[in-house]
């Protein structure tokens, strides 16, 4: 008998998830107090923009007193990802209504989508209630963390001595391990070597004429585009044989 997947479900999967958000938060709170930034600003910060890179870049900008127009398309460029992940779990979940969809499209972090589709590689029985679960969770963890830590950041004053500010590149090197065995377990080697190297091609190529946002952006949507045309037509053979 099949167990109906709950909200609490999506809550308990964010754990692991909820557990890199606080040492991101954590990092955050510690270098936006550094630098300045009231309780309450680093709140509305979180609760609103709620993109760890992007917070990061804008104390970085906000320092050396970047104009308003470059910050604004730096973030943009930075977080346009974010328009094809939602486009992913629309196709996860095609039945949701368009509230769900909103929702779950505002609140999806590159977290929130290696989980889902660590899941959805596994097969696993995930619902639309259980990813606004994981995004809940997620969401809430990064406001209270950063909130808390920036209460009590002027205890670190430097936090680059101590590399709290490389937490954010350990967590997305956490999760590009992640994403690569479970690539490894589902398609076939030479598939997953093909879109890795043509991704890390795309960059270095790429940051040679743009900046390394930029340069991250072709990357990203290039190697997608590669790994969707490479790996769609194998699963439909396999299904067309079974």
């Amino acid at each position: 008998m099949n167990k109906t997947v709950t909200f609490m479900d999506g809550i308990k999967s964010a754990i692991p998830v909820s557990l890199g958000y606080i040492s991101i938060g954590a990092a955050f709170g510690i270098v936006a107090s550094a630098q300045g930034y009231s309780i309450w600003q680093v709140f509305f910060m979180s609760t609103f923009l709620y993109a760890g890179a992007a917070q990061f870049i804008i104390v970085a900008m906000m320092a050396v007193h970047t104009p308003i127009s470059v910050m604004v398309l730096t973030i943009f460029l930075v977080n346009f990802r974010m328009f094809l992940q939602s486009l992913t779990a629309t196709q996860v979940f095609p039945h949701q209504s368009l509230r769900s969809g909103m929702m779950m499209g505002t609140l999806i972090t590159d977290e929130s989508f290696g989980l889902l589709t660590l899941e959805h590689a596994k097969r696993s029985k995930i619902t639309p209630v259980w990813m606004h679960g994981v995004n809940v969770m997620s969401y809430l963890t990064w406001i209270a963390s950063t909130v808390v830590v920036a209460a009590l950041g002027n205890l670190i004053p430097n936090p680059e001595k101590y590399g709290i500010d490389y937490a954010l590149v350990a967590m997305f090197i956490g999760l590009l391990a992640l994403t690569l065995d479970s690539m490894v377990r589902h398609e076939k080697l030479p598939v997953v070597l093909i879109v890795v190297i043509s991704a890390v091609l795309l960059y270095y190529v790429s940051g040679i004429v743009v900046s390394s946002y930029v340069a991250v952006l072709i990357a990203t949507i290039v190697g997608a585009l590669i790994g969707a045309v490479m790996t769609n037509p194998e699963k439909k053979r396999v299904g067309e044989g079974s």
